[in-house]
């Protein structure tokens, strides 16, 4: 086993792979033997498959201690009772930090996950290129558990140019299939969108659906038809037309035709029966509640009806063509310009798109936008907007397959439907049954496999499932996951069972196939034993560790440790920095006697002792509906503290500084001390001194960064500060905010100098969290959907409101009293805890340049 030296002659990269039954503790006991040796962690991954784990170290190692470390590396896993392989790459060729052009796949059906399906989206994304860099399959996302879908999620970085509706119809011009006619071959839905550090619809979103089959499970115009009588207008029962012989489709033009002569109060009686499709009252209010703008385009004309169906379901408007009335009376014509709606989607599109100030790739439509358009406007829809989800309520039953291809999970809808919003009557209401299990044949047999290789490239699933594929439905994928190293190597995780006689000769085809393509495969079966997906879904959490520029060893050995003291399962471990491996996530289960915050106390000192941030947040829906960013601008925003500054160029510095470092540590009423400073700069001209101290702010390092990102993914920001408006307007409109408060010095108008008293109300502790419910509550949002960003004790009421409050290099009190804190000085590392890792930060970023 050859040995490459780094370029700076600085050790050896090792790459240490595991795999075996799960139980808490094991990290940490191969963390240990790491620092003892003082190596150092470069990158780490950790997921279950199963009842199984698999989890890789990428070490940098000292030349002379590499077979040291591997040989206590080896007795560590022994007693633990994990298998493992090492390989040491060549330093110079590992790649880049992944971003980029990168792309998110949602794959949903009711029916099972097979290898054939797999290898066919493979074969897609490499005839245009793409790279697989991640599959996530969540247990919460397997029918067998949520009772209504399977769904993989797969994330792939794409050649620079590919465009989304190529991936999707496939290219004009050549043989490669698009994704779309592949999955309906298989019974799949899919959806594409451009990676944007999110896993759902961000808050700057315009979602615009369908009315007939889609928020109606039947056709409305079919509905007013067959009120009035009439012999029904669809061709066949279910609403299909014309393929296989079928009669061509009844065109809206024809059956408003039939309606001629009817009264219209027709409507009024379809509106007290109107079918709504099962689950659009949660797909709905999920999207109203991330904050996106609902729209209904509808080509039937019916106007009456879809007005009914918005304000029913909140949607914030329609686009309806009108059909022509004479004395109450259907006259069988469309009414004015919009009689040709059908044909400008595109154009009406872009035209809600800016009435509403969303940009186009943000605007999401559900249902059969596409249909009726030729393949040159189809392709133009694609490119231009955000990603088309479709359902025809004909052939899919419930709207909530929506959510699931929008990257929802099992847990939120089922979170969702807990809701009371869909309590008691109203459509979406009820929550489908847990799929119970098939019985597997006798002839079946279970396996749980590794594949690892040293690099990623286009095809690798393909070459894996090409010996499962031709067997069908008789293998079916359980769970399939994957993840990409810094390293330039991937690590696959398979969970299938082969329902056909001789089940092992399948298997002995993979173990072929993946030799062929020098991968490495390895058995887990010993770890399906005792596995219960519903534990690691109890009590579930996010730890999220940052540590600047690296996180050490020694921190990284104390985290794991306390985890694993405290009987902490953890699920899965991401990186969320870029190159360097300043930050993690940990996706952990807690045991039933350990409460949050007992383990939020505990983490506290392993973060003082090791100088590292780590906040502890639950893994729930709420987690992800975050939407509005409310930040103190005194020591947070910019570095200075605007008073101080002021009092400088006053020539009153040193008085005021020391009242207002009291005042920051709470020692002295608010109020009071805001006064007392004041009173100091009577007699100033107060134009010139703001315009100094604006030329002169100092932002800290990350304000930039942070905010930018924030407001490309919808959410709304604003500063609430206890300094003066004009320095918080600068803010404002240096950070791109969307409202500044803050107090106002009283000016005499004649002299334009200070009179040494404030104007209006103040920005006392209290008003900071008032305002902060205020903001809210114009936003349309729950005051828990808030972030507060603040480090002084009048911040401390604005903080303890808000869902997420943030002390950032905050003074000790209010260390003391915060449950979340951020102590490196960058404010970018929000973003963090929010969950959004660097790269995808800067996918996202590049995906904005190069539109």
């Amino acid at each position: 086993m050859g040995e490459e030296p780094l370029p700076n002659g600085g050790g050896n990269i090792l790459v240490t792979r595991g795999w075996g039954a799960d139980k808490p503790g094991i990290c940490q006991a191969f963390l240990k033997k790491v620092e003892e040796h003082n190596s150092e962690v470069l990158d780490m991954a950790q997921f279950l498959l199963g009842g199984g784990l698999l989890f890789t170290f990428v070490l940098k190692v000292d030349e002379e201690k590499s077979f040291a470390l591997m040989k206590s590396l080896r007795a560590c896993a022994k007693d633990v009772g994990l298998e493992l392989d090492f390989y040491f790459p060549n330093a110079a060729e590992v790649p880049e930090a992944e971003g980029g052009n990168e792309a998110v796949i949602a794959l949903v059906s009711s029916q099972a996950i097979t290898p054939a399906l797999m290898m066919d989206v493979d074969k897609v994304l490499w005839g245009h290129g793409c790279v697989v860099l991640e599959i996530e399959h969540r247990s919460d996302n397997m029918k067998e558990h949520n009772g209504e879908y399977n769904k993989v999620q797969i994330r792939i970085r794409c050649p620079v140019g590919l465009r989304l509706a190529c991936l999707v119809m496939g290219p004009a011009t050549c043989d490669v299939e698009g994704l779309q006619k592949v999955c309906w071959a298989h019974g799949a839905e899919v959806t594409a969108r451009w990676w944007d550090a999110m896993n759902r619809p961000n808050g700057k979103s315009l979602v615009v659906f369908g009315l007939s089959q889609v928020l109606c499970c039947e056709d409305v115009m079919d509905l007013v038809v067959k009120e009035a009588g009439l012999p029904a207008a669809s061709p066949t029962a279910n609403g299909a037309s014309g393929a296989n012989g079928a009669s061509p489709e009844v065109s809206a033009e024809d059956k408003l035709a039939m309606l001629k002569g009817k009264s219209t109060s027709l409507l009024r009686k379809v509106i007290q029966n109107l079918p709504f499709t099962p689950g659009a009252k949660v797909v709905c209010a999920a999207m109203k509640r991330l904050g996106c703008r609902l729209a209904i385009l509808t080509n039937s004309g019916m106007r009456e009806i879809a007005e009914h169906v918005k304000s029913t379901l909140g949607f914030d408007y329609v686009i309806c063509r009108d059909v022509e009335v004479e004395d109450g009376c259907f006259t069988g014509r469309y009414l004015g310009e919009l009689a040709e709606v059908k044909f400008r989607k595109i154009d009406l599109l872009k035209l809600m798109a800016e009435r509403e100030g969303v940009a186009c790739r943000n605007v999401i439509t559900v249902g059969e936008p596409l249909k009726g358009l030729k393949a040159a406007n189809a392709r133009l829809m694609l490119e231009t907007f955000g990603p088309t989800v479709y359902f025809n309520a004909s052939k899919l039953s419930d709207l909530t397959i929506v959510l699931y291809l929008l990257g929802f999970s099992g847990s939120d809808v089922r979170g969702l439907r807990k809701r009371r919003w869909f309590d008691g009557d109203g459509p979406g209401g009820a929550a489908p049954a847990a799929a119970e299990n098939s019985a597997p044949k006798e002839s079946s047999k279970r396996f749980m496999v590794q594949v690892s290789a040293k690099s990623r490239k286009a095809g690798q699933l393909s070459s894996i499932f090409q010996p499962l594929a031709p067997v069908g439905k008789d293998v079916q994928l359980t769970t399939i996951r994957q993840c990409s190293l810094q390293d330039g190597g991937m690590c696959l995780g398979l969970d299938f069972t082969v329902l056909k006689e001789k089940p092992d000769v399948v298997v002995k085809n993979l173990l072929y196939a993946c030799q062929q393509e020098k991968m490495t495969i390895m058995d887990m079966n010993d770890s399906v034993k005792d596995f219960n997906w519903k534990s690691r879904y109890a009590n579930r959490y996010v730890l999220t560790l940052v540590q600047k520029p690296n996180i050490s060893s020694t921190c990284l050995c104390e985290v794991l440790g306390a985890i694993g003291s405290n009987r902490i399962n953890i699920i899965k471990i991401e990186r969320l920095s870029a190159r360097d491996i300043a930050s993690l996530q940990f996706t952990v289960s807690l045991p039933d006697d350990l409460t949050s915050d007992d383990f939020a106390s505990k983490m506290v000192e392993v973060s003082k002792r090791q100088g590292a941030d780590i906040a502890i947040q639950r893994d729930d829906l709420e987690r992800w509906m975050r939407r509005l960013v409310v930040f103190d601008m005194d020591s947070t925003l910019i570095q200075q503290e605007v008073i101080d500054e002021l009092a400088k160029l006053a020539g009153v510095e040193a008085k005021v500084k020391e009242i207002t470092e009291a005042a920051m540590r709470g020692e002295l009423d608010f109020f009071g001390s805001l006064k007392s400073r004041v009173a100091l700069l009577k007699g100033h001209n107060a134009e010139e001194l703001f315009a100094k101290v604006k030329a002169n702010l100092i932002f800290t390092p990350g304000a930039k960064r942070l905010c930018t990102c924030l407001k490309r993914l919808g959410f709304k920001t604003a500063v609430i500060s206890g300094g003066f408006l004009p320095v918080a307007r600068e803010v404002q409109r240096e950070l791109d905010l969307d409202y500044a408060f803050a107090n106002t010095l009283e000016v005499d108008e004649t002299t334009g100098l200070l009179t040494g008293q404030t104007s209006g109300p103040v920005v006392t502790p209290q008003r900071k969290r008032q305002l902060l419910a205020t903001i809210a509550n114009v936003e349309g949002c729950e005051i828990q959907q808030t972030i507060a960003v603040g480090d002084g004790a009048n911040d401390i009421p604005m903080l303890h409101a808000a869902g997420l409050g943030i002390a950032f290099c905050a003074k000790p009190k209010v260390q003391e009293v915060s449950r979340y804190r951020i102590n490196q000085m960058d404010l970018s590392t929000v973003l963090f805890l929010i969950g959004i890792s660097v790269p995808r930060l800067r996918c996202h970023r590049t995906r904005l340049s190069a539109n």
